[in-house]
């Protein structure tokens, strides 16, 4: 498998082409480890000069790029440390690897050899890992190029704990490991210093982009030495289109004036267009984030629209329940306001894709990215599956509103409910998304009285699980109650009170906390239910969802999702579709109840007036029995 290499301190790239481009090379070199303990990075994990370190140096040919790593037979004994609040966990013990990126050298995490997010159940002790009495295996293979054996030919190999307890203890021992590398092909002579274009021919060998050289020269990847050796050809130039992915754009029989990437039609901001797909041609390349049902990565029948951005903000491209067939929208940056837009660049100006938005009958689409001033952007409009149709296009930008503040919840009151058993969030949710960025996602969960622990309860604030790897969105939590005890119709609920918050970038699982300083008043005693819910918007750039765990972690109740751009109108169980994951929710307040739906209303008469007054007037004095 091809993984995404994260150093130590900082995020590279991941692999975009095959590591066949590495061919040739296989030398080999073993490390092993037994009964070592590891360190956190704080503690010296991965310092050569620390006594905490464990790592083993190899001496390799300096210059050498890295084909692989791998790991068998790995045991773990994980250790929850005294004095620290949680055990460390067996997939925070982690491989990293001194090599050179080509600007520096650095520990680079190469592998995790156990996934399991969980380690000892006692505070002081230790748990083997794999549970099962096996061992662990696996292998991660680098990106082509990117990785080699620095100028002092020594390769440092270490076992480090990712997640810093506190404690300055150690997080475990590795209990027994074998561990190897493999040095890659050499760069052919040929490459070495090329200036051709991959995509040209030219009489001198090798041509400009490293990796795709060595892949074309290498006959065991379907490639020919000749374009090394002698010159790059036009047989060079074709294997380098098919081996390397490199995309040439063509344009034949357009059907419209748009029909071409290379003759947009300019839109107005806030304008709707209409459009007709049918019998177009299919020119724009394919896109995988395109692609979630059937691998349908085209776009098809494509015609495109150019959008001047003099002011930057968001961008929303919509065809959303305008159109009469199942529709895709992408979004390309085409350079400064004015330039001239080279087709031939349209994979790397790829910005986003929707194929779904609410819309359960035709599967129309709207999509949403940030935009920069001065900047002018190619929309593509196509189908799904060969779908051609009509419909109206619409281009807006609109200034992003200030983010909503982090809420506090500093003095609810002294009640608690929830309907998870442990507060330590362990897996993401579940959520529509399309290329890996979500849609709109509603979740929630539906509470008795029994769950509250009272027919009455006033909420002063909710605290919840959430992941989000992408960009702030503004979303909202939902208080309702429902009449029957279900969410099966959702205009059936009634809505007691809404609140909006800020939902920030996360560093994995976080709680997130919602404040109600009012109070919400909830009364259960006719047998209703109550249903707190979340509503978060589409995502700009990443997957959004609840943070949580599973059906072990929950005393009562489920979790339920909805998204119109899925299909699914009204709520359904997350379990329905297969996922055995929960939303992790806790509701502070007082139980009994607590403010009254009208603060100051004291004699109940529906409004605050001098009668209320005189209420407390009558009331004034000593309180007896006080």
């Amino acid at each position: 498998m091809h993984c995404k290499f994260i150093k130590a301190t900082a995020a590279v790239s991941a692999a975009t082409l095959s590591s066949i481009a590495l061919a040739g090379g296989g030398d080999t070199y073993n490390v092993g480890f037994s009964d070592a303990a590891y360190y956190n990075i704080a503690s010296g994990g991965i310092d050569p000069a620390s006594p905490n370190y464990n790592g083993q140096g190899v001496a390799a040919q300096a210059g050498r790029y890295l084909g692989s790593f791998g790991w068998s037979n790995v045991v773990l004994d994980v250790c929850w440390n005294t004095g620290s609040t949680y055990s460390c966990w067996a997939s925070e013990a982690t491989f990293a690897m001194q090599l050179s990126d080509g600007t520096q050298t650095a520990f680079f995490n190469v592998g995790v050899p156990i996934a399991d997010n969980l380690g000892s159940d006692i505070e002081g002790e230790c748990a083997i890992y794999p549970t099962d009495g096996s061992s662990a295996a696996g292998e991660t293979l680098f990106d082509p190029f990117a990785f080699e054996v620095d100028a002092s030919g020594d390769v440092q190999v270490a076992v480090y704990q990712a997640w810093d307890d506190g404690t300055g203890m150690a997080g475990g021992s590795v209990v027994t490991a074998d561990c190897f590398f493999t040095l890659a092909g050499e760069v052919p002579a040929g490459c070495d210093g090329a200036t051709g274009s991959c995509s040209e021919v030219h009489p001198e060998p090798g041509c400009d982009d490293l990796t795709c050289c060595a892949i074309v020269c290498d006959a065991a990847a379907g490639g020919d030495p000749f374009c090394c050796e002698v010159s790059w050809d036009s047989t060079c130039v074709d294997n380098a289109i098919a081996l390397c992915g490199i995309y040439i754009y063509t344009c034949e029989n357009p059907a419209y004036s748009n029909d071409c990437a290379t003759s947009p039609t300019m839109l107005d901001l806030g304008t709707p267009v209409s459009f007709n797909t049918t019998g177009a041609n299919t020119d724009g390349p394919p896109e995988i984030d395109c692609g979630s049902a059937d691998e349908d990565y085209e776009i098809w029948s494509d015609l495109w629209y150019m959008v001047d951005a003099v002011d930057g903000g968001i961008m929303t491209a919509t065809c959303c329940n305008t159109g009469d067939f199942d529709t895709k929208i992408a979004i390309y940056d085409a350079g400064e306001i004015g330039s001239t837009f080279d087709p031939a660049t349209l994979p790397t100006a790829f910005l986003i894709c929707n194929e779904d938005c609410d819309d359960p009958t035709f599967f129309t689409s709207e999509a949403l990215v940030a935009v920069d001033a001065g900047r002018q952007y190619l929309v593509r409009v196509g189908g799904f599956l060969q779908a051609t149709g009509t419909g109206d296009l619409t281009v807006s930008i609109e200034a992003p509103e200030p983010p909503i503040p982090p809420q506090t919840c500093e003095i609810p009151g002294p009640d608690t409910f929830t309907q998870n058993n442990t507060d330590v969030m362990t897996v993401g949710g579940v959520a529509c998304a399309g290329g890996g960025i979500t849609t709109e996602n509603n979740y929630c969960r539906i509470y008795t009285a029994e769950d509250m622990g009272n027919d009455q309860f006033t909420i002063d604030c909710v605290r919840f699980g959430m992941t989000n790897p992408g960009s702030y969105l503004a979303a909202a939590i939902n208080i309702l109650k429902s009449p029957t005890g279900s969410v099966d119709v959702y205009a059936d609920l009634e809505l007691l009170a809404t609140n909006p918050f800020g939902l920030y970038t996360t560093d994995g699982l976080e709680y997130n906390v919602v404040t109600f300083p009012d109070g919400v008043n909830v009364d259960l005693s006719d047998g209703s239910a109550l249903v707190i819910e979340v509503a978060i918007p589409q995502s700009l750039d990443g997957f959004v969802s609840f943070g949580g765990g599973t059906a072990a972690d929950i005393t009562s109740g489920t979790t339920y999702l909805r998204s119109g751009s899925c299909g699914i109108a009204e709520y359904i169980t997350v379990g329905s579709i297969g996922f055995d994951l929960e939303w992790f929710v806790y509701t502070d307040g007082t139980a009994g109840g607590g403010q009254p739906d009208c603060p100051g209303d004291f004699n109940g008469d529906g409004q605050v007036d001098g009668a209320d007054f005189g209420f407390i007037l009558a009331a004034w004095g000593t309180c007896g029995g006080c």
